[in-house]
This record gives C-alpha cells, sequence and structure tokens, in this order.
C-alpha cells in the first residue's frame, strides 16, 4: 500500500469519526433541551391558521379539536390586530382611553380612536421594563439594562421626562398617583411626582423588585426562579416593619389584580411540578387552579380572571424560567373564569389561530394582549 493511499484511508477514518462523536454529542445537547421540539423554537412571524377541511358541503363538520369549521370562523371574526407593528409594551390612558405603545428601541406612539401620534421619538437603548400607573397618565422606564440601568419616568400628558437617582434598582406608583417609590444602593425613598421631593423611608442593603400594592403597603418580592427560591414580604411605609408572607418557594411568580385584592401564583416543587393558585394580599392561599399557565398570561379584573391557557405544556418544562427566556412558546386557548360561580367559558380556541397571549388588558368590550409570537397587539370581542 502507497504511502498516499495510506494517508486517504487515515483522513477518511478520522472524518467518520468526528461526525459519529459531533452526532452523539448533537444528541446529548439536544436531550437535554426536552428534545428536538424545545430545540426548534417557533419562528416570530405573523401567525397563520390552520386550514380546516370541513369534509364537503354543509355545516357541523370538525376539525378534529372538537369544535366545528363555523365555530372556529366565527371565533376569527372577533379577533384583530390594532397595533400592526411590533413592539415592547403597552399601556392605556384611562383619562382619554388612549393607548400608548413602546417599540423595543424605546419611541413611544399615542393611539387615539381617530388618530396616532408620536408621543416621544427618544430612543431608549437596551429597554428592560415598562409599568404604568394605575391611571395610565405616566410610565416608569428602565433602560441600559442590565450594563448600568436607568429609571425614567414618562408624563404622558406633558411628554416630559423625570429621571430617578442614579443607582435605582426598582420602583413603582403609588395607588393614588401622586408618589412614586423606589430603592437605590442606600434604601427606600419616596419621590413626589408634583414637587419633585425626596424623602428617605427605610434604610435597606437588600435588592427587592417593589410593588406599592396599598396605601401605607409594599410589597418586596425577589426575582422568579425555579432554580433559586424566592420569597414575598409586605412592609408598612408608617410603622417600618417588614413581614415574610411567602417564604423560599421556587419559580415564584405572581400576577396581581390592579387593586391587589387577589395574585394569580405560579410556583413549583424541587422535582419541577406547577402549581398554580389564587392568593390574597397576605399571601394566603384561596383557590387551587385546575390549569397551568405563567401568570403573565393572565388578568384579574373584577371578578372575573382572564388567561391564555397553553394547550400543551411539553413535559420537563422549567416555569417560569423556560418562557422568560423564550426558550418556550405556547399556543392558547383564551379563557374566562367568574369567581363567584365558579364558571369557566372558553373565549377563543387556539385551532383559530396561533397565539401566545400575555399582557391582557381589557379596553371597550375587548380582551386586549401581546402576542408573543410576533409581539402585535390583538383585540378580542367579548360577547
Amino acid at each position: 500500500m502507497t504511502y498516499k493511499k495510506i494517508l486517504k484511508i487515515t483522513g477518511l477514518v478520522l472524518v467518520v469519526a468526528g461526525v459519529i462523536i459531533g452526532g452523539y454529542f448533537l444528541w446529548k445537547w439536544i436531550d437535554s433541551k426536552g428534545g428536538i421540539g424545545a430545540v426548534l423554537k417557533p419562528a416570530e412571524t405573523t401567525p397563520t391558521t390552520e386550514v380546516i377541511d370541513v369534509g364537503g358541503e354543509g355545516g357541523g363538520a370538525t376539525t378534529g379539536a372538537g369544535i366545528t369549521a363555523e365555530e372556529l370562523a366565527q371565533q376569527k371574526q372577533k379577533l384583530s390586530i390594532i397595533i400592526d407593528t411590533p413592539i415592547f409594551d403597552y399601556w392605556i390612558n384611562k383619562s382619554d382611553n388612549s393607548i400608548y405603545y413602546v417599540t423595543i428601541d424605546g419611541i413611544i406612539t399615542k393611539l387615539g380612536a381617530d388618530s396616532k401620534k408620536i408621543a416621544s421619538n427618544q430612543t431608549l437603548e437596551n429597554l428592560h421594563s415598562v409599568v404604568p400607573s394605575a391611571d395610565g397618565s405616566m410610565a416608569l422606564f428602565e433602560f441600559y439594562y442590565p450594563q448600568k440601568p436607568i429609571f425614567s419616568v414618562f408624563f404622558a400628558n406633558t411628554t416630559n421626562w423625570q429621571p430617578l437617582t442614579e443607582g435605582t434598582v426598582s420602583a413603582d406608583f403609588s395607588p393614588n398617583n401622586k408618589e412614586l417609590v423606589f430603592l437605590d444602593n442606600t434604601g427606600l425613598k419616596i419621590l413626589d411626582l408634583a414637587s419633585f421631593k425626596i424623602k428617605d423611608v427605610q434604610k435597606m442593603d437588600q435588592f427587592f423588585d417593589i410593588k406599592w400594592a396599598k396605601t401605607n403597603t409594599l410589597l418586596l418580592y425577589e426575582k422568579p426562579s425555579v432554580e433559586v427560591p424566592g420569597s414575598l414580604y409586605s412592609f408598612d411605609i408608617i410603622n417600618k416593619t417588614i413581614k415574610k408572607i411567602i417564604n423560599n418557594e421556587n419559580g415564584l411568580s405572581i400576577n396581581w389584580s390592579g387593586n391587589y385584592e387577589y395574585g394569580l401564583k405560579l410556583n413549583s416543587s424541587i422535582n419541577k411540578t406547577n402549581r398554580l393558585s389564587l392568593i390574597n394580599t397576605e399571601g394566603n392561599e384561596i383557590l387551587d387552579m385546575s390549569f397551568i399557565t405563567v401568570p403573565s398570561k393572565c388578568l384579574i379584573e373584577s371578578s372575573k380572571i382572564y388567561c391564555g391557557i397553553p394547550k400543551n405544556i411539553r413535559e420537563g418544562i422549567v416555569l417560569p424560567d423556560n418562557y422568560f427566556t423564550r426558550e418556550d412558546y405556547f399556543i392558547d386557548d383564551i379563557f374566562e373564569l367568574d369567581l363567584p360561580t365558579g364558571k369557566i367559558t372558553k373565549l377563543f380556541d387556539g385551532n383559530a389561530a396561533i397565539l401566545d397571549a400575555f399582557d391582557l388588558k381589557l379596553k371597550d368590550g375587548a380582551l386586549l394582549f401581546i402576542n408573543r409570537y410576533n409581539n402585535k397587539v390583538y383585540s378580542l370581542k367579548l360577547d
């Protein structure tokens, strides 16, 4: 055998070995992510609807999902896109019922009944969060995250901005929209939104996210993750006392009603079994939910709960982590739960359109939400 043939055979053996070894490690990586379905994420494109074969003439043919093609067509007629551009977040200004929406680069647009105009063309790099006041007249923006977070208040009526002090890590508006509490590297402070005077509340060296729940009560909580147990605390502004109301729960994630009477709480056990429950302001569980979803996919309004509930959740999913990192997308049915009667009504079937709904709001007899597949705002008419 010649020297050249030996080199060719050796090279071929190395190539084959490389393919086998590479394939093995690729398979192990895919398996660690929950299988090929978890690795191949949905493309962020305009949602499509399933093609329904009604099986010839006449009505009543089903789609294989327990719903007729005619019923799906009726549901589609209730659904429309009201903001046909990808956005980061949106809120409703209750003073004039207008919608303000924010693009990923921080541009703010005001959408009225018959008009649309730019409210702020200031670019905000690395936008991280937008938190509106209860009346929608203001919104708190966090950007330049995580390198050097900056918090600034946008006033919708004047389109002015008011930055918070350097070193702020979290903040929230008061229930009466007159003040703002924030936590910086020295402690809790309150900003008067008329005079812009700041008063110290409490020295604090531990960082929390803040919700101003009641006139004299703050809720302090830690970032949600299955890997790290989280707790929820209440802080009395007047008496300067702190009380732990939820203790060390993995995957702790809560979405509160507007008046903080109720909250939807997701938590997970050590083996990552998910549980969703309704709690009160004291953290007490008052209702165990029969379904699983991420709390940010729900809205608690008066005596009703509206939720985007996944038709399927893959085995082994880690919630809320995999959802927040966009490792997983869902296809939702949208339900309404009436708390006094316990009646559950399906408002929209996920076979009619591919929706992953979050950030739900009510406006003019319709349920608004962002579709995670394309980050556009949809409107679902309610009967």
